[in-house]
């Protein structure tokens, strides 16, 4: 009897895995181009190069208050022209943890640069200075109609009402100095 019911038990399981077919298989990083994986472990191998000086950084006290702003947030990094989204969580100390190649919902910031901004960074031995530049100079430029980014731009995530007007205050003074 048990031999029976054995048999028509294992007859049951290749029915279904023969009618539901081979399991997918998971996209690779979200369906994300091949050079967002190639400059995601750039960014890993870059963390603790970032975190290992950005206690040591020299920073002068408008570019201190700005960093201030950002330290402490979780961060969507969205690379301009593409739909390649990263994240990370930046402590109070300003140390970089929880890189993600992924957007995250409870994310407070949003920052926008380009490919190349980021491959200029993860390629220093020391990238604080440059990060810290990147931000200061970042901006919003319009040509031709068209819209880019220079150096990061930050500005408060989608429906972040506060850090949105943070942000935009900030990226004016910014400007202005």
């Amino acid at each position: 009897m048990t031999t029976a019911v054995g048999r028509i038990v294992a007859a049951l399981v290749v029915t279904v895995a023969l009618a539901a077919g081979p399991a997918p298989v998971a996209a690779q990083s979200s369906d994300q181009p091949a050079w967002a994986d190639d400059l995601f472990a750039d960014l890993q191998d870059m963390q603790p190069r970032f975190n290992a000086n950005v206690t040591d950084a020299e920073m002068n006290f408008a570019e201190r208050q700005v960093f201030n702003q950002l330290a402490g947030n979780v961060v969507n990094v969205y690379f301009v022209d593409t739909d390649v989204v990263f994240s990370f969580r930046m402590r109070p100390d300003g140390t970089i943890t929880d890189l993600r190649q992924s957007r995250r919902d409870d994310a407070g910031l949003k920052m926008q640069m380009t490919r190349d901004t980021a491959e200029d960074l993860v390629a220093l031995p020391d990238p604080v200075p440059q990060f810290v530049d990147a931000v200061r100079n970042g901006a919003v430029v319009r040509r031709d109609g068209e819209r880019t980014v220079r150096g990061i731009v930050i500005n408060g995530e989608d429906g972040k009402l506060v850090k949105q007007a943070t942000w935009t205050v900030i990226n004016t003074v910014k400007g202005l100095l």
